[in-house]
């Protein structure tokens, strides 16, 4: 089967064993401040984009996190990227995905990926997936494994966004 014809969903297991180098800022411990850290990052599947960081920040939720205070409820595995809120540039982007494009701003908040099949999904209520939506961060990766990681940015994706809501009853 040549590689053009391949499925979505074969197109990401073949993507699975390649992954890129990437920079980050990672806390490896409680106590430890966040430092230059390299990570792996595994290439983009077809429902993937590939973004170029362009802001990044810390919320104090990042802070909870990093020093694992919510260790009952989510405890932190280190090294430990945190952020739920990224913007930047996509430089790549998956067969499958269609509105967006090379070059586009794109800006992700604090989940990356939900079921996409429970009533809750389908209602657009992700983060409500009965699977448990995965986070941006800290969070068990259902497609590859292992722990996701994040870099954190611009406060209207989380603070804004959920006050918004609030506010406008949406």
């Amino acid at each position: 089967m040549s590689e053009a014809t391949l499925t979505p969903r074969q197109e990401l297991s073949a993507t699975i064993s390649k992954s890129f180098a990437a920079k980050a800022y990672a806390a490896q411990s409680a106590t430890s401040g966040l430092a230059p850290a390299p990570i792996r990052r595994r290439e983009p599947g077809p429902q993937d984009v590939q973004i170029d960081i362009l802001y990044c920040g810390v919320t104090h939720s990042d802070l909870h996190q990093v020093r694992n205070e919510w260790q009952d409820l989510m405890p932190t595995v280190y090294p430990c990227v945190p952020g739920h809120e990224i913007v930047g540039r996509i430089v790549k982007a998956g067969s499958a995905v269609k509105k967006f494009k090379e070059g586009d701003l794109a800006a992700v908040g604090c989940m990356v990926d939900s079921c996409c099949v429970c009533a809750n999904c389908r209602a657009g209520d992700e983060q409500f997936c009965d699977q448990m939506p995965t986070f941006t961060y800290n969070a068990q990766d259902k497609h590859l494994g292992g722990i996701t990681y994040g870099a954190a940015t611009a406060p209207l994706l989380c603070a804004g966004i959920t006050i918004l809501r609030c506010v406008t009853g949406a």
